[in-house]
């Protein structure tokens, strides 16, 4: 997350380029993670990640 917030504009433009998740993205994955713990820390709560991957 560091690494993407410190992001100069060129880098992050070539760095959304290549960070198609969604063939509709509605928010930028630079973004929807800061977002979600800015929101989480005007709420008082923590996060939590999970990931798992499935055969």
């Amino acid at each position: 997350m560091e690494r993407a917030l410190g992001l100069g504009p060129q880098e992050r433009a070539r760095a959304q380029e290549q960070l198609r998740l969604d063939p509709e993205p509605r928010e930028s994955v630079l973004d929807g993670p800061l977002r979600a713990w800015r929101a989480a820390a005007r709420a008082g709560l923590g996060l939590c990640g999970l990931a798992f991957h499935v055969d």
